[in-house]
């Protein structure tokens, strides 16, 4: 099972996503894909701080698209559990000289919490955070 960081869901609403993304996407089960709450407000103010415009409303639409399509009961939250395993991973990465920032941290531990892998262009943000890492946007495998 695999979160989806939000660098994923961001190409996914580009006008053309990248193919190394949409073959992995088509390679794995649908249902062993999830959402963060965090992914959620990241592309959310992602959205809010664009121009009104229709570049905004394009983006929004696919946006609500790629989570009614597959992904509306698969939203994870930052709950208690992923709360202390936050405190525990930020302060392991902060003791390596490797801080992380705090929404990855908070992507990291809800992963962790539900024994989930990390899908991410960012590998190296999320070295370290006790969850294994695939990168779509080069991934061949998995």
């Amino acid at each position: 099972m695999i979160l989806l960081d939000t660098d994923v869901v961001s190409a996914m609403m580009a006008p053309t996503p990248p193919k190394s993304v949409i073959d992995w996407l088509n390679r794995q089960d649908t249902v062993a894909l999830y959402l963060s709450t965090i992914t959620m407000a990241e592309i959310g103010y992602g959205l809010w701080v664009l121009p009104d415009g229709k570049r905004r409303r394009y983006l929004a639409e696919r946006f609500d698209r790629f989570v009614a399509d597959g992904f509306e009961q698969r939203v994870l939250d930052f709950d208690r559990r992923a709360a202390m395993l936050y405190a525990e991973v930020m302060g392991e990465r902060r003791a390596m000289g490797r801080p992380l920032a705090v929404l990855d941290d908070q992507i990291a531990s809800i992963a962790r919490a539900h024994r989930l892998s990390v899908a991410t262009r960012n590998v190296r943000d999320f070295e370290h955070c006790g969850v294994d890492l695939v990168n779509p946007f080069e991934s061949q495998g998995r």
